[in-house]
């Protein structure tokens, strides 16, 4: 009569035997005889489970408990891969007879039997030995005692299935006890022994199964410790109970702190090898599709019939190595990929490409698996690509569009067809890496000119040779579409973009920009962003071209338009901070572009965005924050990728350094090679007025009044010098002229600033006032600077407002005012200190000096935490310079309250004078203005 048993076995191994004395029947225990125990001899014991859940482990201790005891315990394992080796199973039980373990003679003349196996085919023959070897192992019996313990007995060869089979049927005279481990919810070729096992009066049997999530609570708690007890619903959901897998996950746990694919990983594969190909077939095309299929779909993948599939789809969920045909655990599904062949895998993903294809499925979903299939000669495989490349270069990830329009580019024949894939590559490699993208330029210049190549694509072309710096290329391809009256509409927008970046080359006032509006928004985010830039470059910067540019980049935060993105944001930002609204620029890089636009795979937009957060920062004074964003949009893409834009950053980073007075390594930047084209560029600008500041602080001050006058020069050829100046190239040369004592020559130029009918803002009249001071009478400059101290406070501009106190400071002195003179002086160093310009307190404060040095620098400052929001206020004022009684006015408080507020600030920095004042807490000046 068939018993169920439930057993629960531990994962160590070594706890086996107290296990089984809890849950058998204790006659097992060691010493004790079977014939009142549950494996009584001539009653059979089948041990049922799925895969992995310690039926392998129990027999073992089943058979070692079985010699403790006197029998002769003698085990065989049968595999799907020895199924075809005549007695295999049969030959393993014998060698444990033949020669026992005391080395005495097993059962007489057994080789000789074996080896009479002459023909296994011949049922007559495989009958008769099958007989004399059930007829001699019972003799043998007679005197000692035996155990047959057979594991996984499905996958027994034919002629060891017979013997088993006969055995069994003679087993109630024997002295022999047959253990055997199975899988019953699995199919079985030796379905007569299954059978006979099953209808067998006396068989007993035990149930395993997967342990409960309590049971795998307790087993990590006991091998983990208590305290990793909160893993046990990671544990669970990785092993679904399985045995073997929780030995192995607990053992990557505790050694490395992760499932590893050379821990649990191979676990999971040694279950689908152990077991019929099927398994390992149907698991590796769940691997490569990634998610659970029906297993009509798994049977057209893997080539098998749907019901054996189901099968093996539940016995996986039954041994909780899967769940419901889903992977648990990203490291199994990894190590399924890269344990399969190359070729087998390129197969199941062509097979899945079809399967998906004719079930309509979306084409994204598609490409992913014929990007790795290799070619498929379908004629749909081509579209497909294209499509989803069109689709993935909208959004972030340019290197998976990279793919698929290469797989896409390799499968088209047609000419005109390729050259339009071969412009979509160039432009998703051009948001990855620029100079990759070259390579493909001189095809596609000689397909533009020969009219294979659409409109949309040769606009597209021009605005990367543009950036490249490729003149006669564009000049070329320029001609052509100037002269394209289909392209008319096209030429405005490109106008504008020559205006911005080659002005020389531009034919304006040829049409009206278009403004605003629904057909703005349908329009492409390029031609716009070039069009407002254009607008304040040649009319300065107004409340519209604000608004236009801020449009700009609101669409290019949703990824709504992805060509020529990069260039379009940085017109939009330019256009800003060109026109002094600096304020918004940083904004948007700072808020909505920095954590949406372009996204990590596309290096271009960051490299972009990191160039303008570095001029945004150079024009407020945050030295070393230009410095190390100007390196990182350096980094973001290779300097050669730049082309032509290299002078935005290479000027930042030129300007930043020679302003922290870090001569050398400016200089090093000033000998970078750079293209010829750059020069020709608005682009250049930058770089120019960068190298003139450095020319001046190494005193070659006709170089820099060269290079600062080039400017003025340039802007005057391109006709921009009546909209907002790029760079304030008026201020350096007038700084060049002082250098060399030509104050007439400076004073006019600053005149000619101030007189702009478009100024550039408070930061470039702030330059001018002080300029102006300087070549002014001495009664008249601390009115002219103090007016430049409050317009570069307003701009926030910490490197001009540090200067322009220093040149205060100076005022005061020379009109003797020394109490103002010390207190602004120690403002300016404080500034300075604060922004990184070691050029300037260095030379007003020597290294050396350090007595002074010390009664600047504050004592303490980690105090300020401890401050109060109005403290806090009062203190940042003071800490620039201001009295008590200009703090009081600025709060709307009494100075009183003002003297009570610093007494406090004083007791909680641990300070006792004004002077003392961190720097830090210049930091809240907007807040407190």
């Amino acid at each position: 009569m068939t018993m169920p048993y439930s057993y629960a076995l531990p994962v160590n191994t070594g706890r086996n035997s107290l296990l089984l004395d809890r849950v058998l029947n204790p006659a097992v225990r060691p010493g004790r005889p079977f014939d009142d125990s549950l494996m009584r001899p001539g009653q059979p014991l089948l041990v049922d489970g799925p895969l992995a859940c310690g039926k392998t482990t129990l027999l073992r201790s089943l058979a070692e408990r079985a010699a403790e005891a006197g029998y002769l315990a003698v085990t065989a394992t049968c595999s799907p891969t020895e199924r075809d080796l005549p007695f295999g199973v049969v030959s393993q039980l014998a060698r444990g007879v033949w020669k026992t373990p005391d080395g005495t003679a097993g059962v007489p003349g057994l080789p000789a039997i074996l080896s009479g196996a002459s023909d296994p085919a011949d049922q007559a023959e495989t009958a008769r030995l099958c007989h004399r070897l059930c007829t001699a192992l019972i003799d043998h019996a007679e005197h000692t005692p035996l155990l047959l313990a057979v594991d996984d007995v499905r996958h027994s060869d034919p002629a060891s299935a017979h013997f088993l089979l006969q055995l069994l049927r003679r087993l109630d005279a024997a002295r022999i006890v047959a253990v055997f481990s199975d899988d019953l919810s699995l199919p079985s070729p030796s379905l007569p022994l299954r059978y006979e096992l099953l209808r067998s009066q006396s068989l007993r049997r035990i149930g395993l199964g997967p342990l409960t999530r309590d049971q795998v609570a307790d087993v990590v708690a006991a091998e983990l410790g208590q305290t990793a007890g909160h893993r046990a619903g990671d544990v669970y959901a990785a092993t679904g109970g399985n045995r073997l897998l929780l030995h192995t996950l607990l053992a990557d746990y505790r050694e490395h702190g992760e499932a590893r694919q050379t821990g649990y990983g191979q676990s999971f594969l040694s279950c689908l090898h152990r077991n019929e190909p099927i398994f390992l077939d149907v698991v590796r095309a769940l691997a490569v599709v990634g998610s659970a299929l029906p297993a009509a779909d798994l049977a057209w993948m893997t080539g098998h019939e749907p019901e054996p599939v189901g099968q093996v789809l539940t016995a996986l969920t039954g041994a909780g190595l899967m769940d419901e045909g889903a992977f648990r655990h990203e490291a199994a599904r990894l190590s399924v990929l890269n344990d399969m062949p190359g070729p087998a895998r390129r197969n199941l993903h062509q097979r899945a490409a079809r399967l998906l294809h004719d079930q309509g499925r979306p084409a994204a979903t598609i490409a992913r698996h014929l990007v790795r299939a290799g070619q498929i000669p379908d004629s749909w495989s081509a579209e497909v690509l294209l499509e989803v490349a069109e689709q993935v270069a909208v959004g972030e990830d340019a290197s998976i569009a990279v793919d698929l329009l290469e797989q896409s580019f390799d499968q088209c024949r047609h000419e005109e067809r390729r050259a339009a894939l071969q412009a979509k590559l160039a432009e998703a490699e051009w948001k990855i890496n620029p100079s990759t993208a070259t390579r493909h330029h001189a095809p596609l210049y000689s397909a533009a000119r020969s009219g294979r190549l659409g409109l949309s694509d040769s606009v597209t072309l021009l605005m990367q040779l543009l950036w490249k710096g490729s003149l006669t290329e564009v000049e070329g391809l320029l001609a052509q579409l100037r002269h394209d009256p289909a392209a008319a509409d096209r030429v405005h927008a490109i106008e504008a973009v020559l205006t911005c970046t080659y002005p020389w080359l531009a034919e304006r006032g040829s049409a009206p920009a278009q403004h605003g509006g629904a057909a703005a928004t349908r329009a492409a985010v390029w031609p716009r962003a070039g069009t407002v830039l254009a607008d304040v470059l040649t009319g300065g910067q107004t409340h519209d071209t604000v608004r236009r540019a801020e449009e700009v980049l609101r669409e290019l935060q949703l990824g709504h338009d992805p060509a020529c993105q990069e260039q379009a944001g940085l017109f939009a930002l330019l256009a800003l901070v060109y026109g002094g609204r600096i304020d918004l620029a940083s904004a948007w890089c700072e808020g909505a572009l920095g954590e949406t636009g372009g996204g990590p795979h596309v290096p271009v937009w960051q490299a972009v965005l990191a160039a303008a957060r570095s001029e945004i920062a150079l024009r407020r004074g945050d030295l070393a924050e230009a410095a190390e964003l100007s390196r990182a949009a350096l980094t973001h893409v290779s300097p050669g990728a730049w082309g032509v834009a290299i002078g935005l950053p290479l000027g930042s980073l030129i300007l930043a350094n020679t302003r922290m007075g870090r001569y050398e390594e400016a200089g090093l930047h000033v000998a970078q090679t750079v293209p010829n084209a750059m020069f020709k560029s608005s682009y250049g600008l930058h770089y120019l007025y960068a190298r003139g500041h450095y020319f001046l602080a190494v005193n070659r001050h006709q170089a820099a009044l060269a290079d600062f006058l080039l400017c003025g020069e340039l802007l005057t050829e391109w006709g921009l010098s009546s909209g907002c100046d790029p760079v304030p190239w008026r201020i350096g040369a007038a700084e060049a002229w002082l250098a060399q004592g030509n104050h007439d020559q400076a004073r006019i130029l600053v005149y000619q600033q101030l007189g702009r009918p478009h100024p550039d803002g408070a930061r470039a009249r702030g330059q001018s006032l002080r300029l102006l001071a300087a070549t002014s009478s001495a009664k008249r400059r601390p009115q002219l600077l103090g007016e430049a101290v409050g317009l570069f406070n307003e701009q926030e501009d910490k490197y001009e407002l540090a200067r322009t106190l220093w040149d205060l400071s100076q005022a005061h002195h020379a009109l003797g005012e020394k109490k103002q003179a010390r207190r602004t002086m120690r403002r300016a160093w404080h500034v300075a200190k604060m922004c990184d310009a070691a050029s300037l307190y260095e030379e007003w404060l020597p290294a050396e000096d350090q007595a002074t040095a010390t009664a600047l620098m504050p004592k303490q400052d980690a105090g300020i935490d401890r401050l109060t929001h109005s403290e806090r206020r009062v203190a940042s004022l003071a800490a620039m310079g201001y009295t008590n009684r200009e703090i009081a006015g600025k709060l709307f408080v009494t100075a009183s309250t003002v003297e009570q507020h610093l007494t406090r600030v004083f007791r909680k920095l641990d300070i006792k004078h004004r002077e003392q004042l961190p720097p830090e807490l210049y930091a809240d000046r907007a807040e407190s203005a």
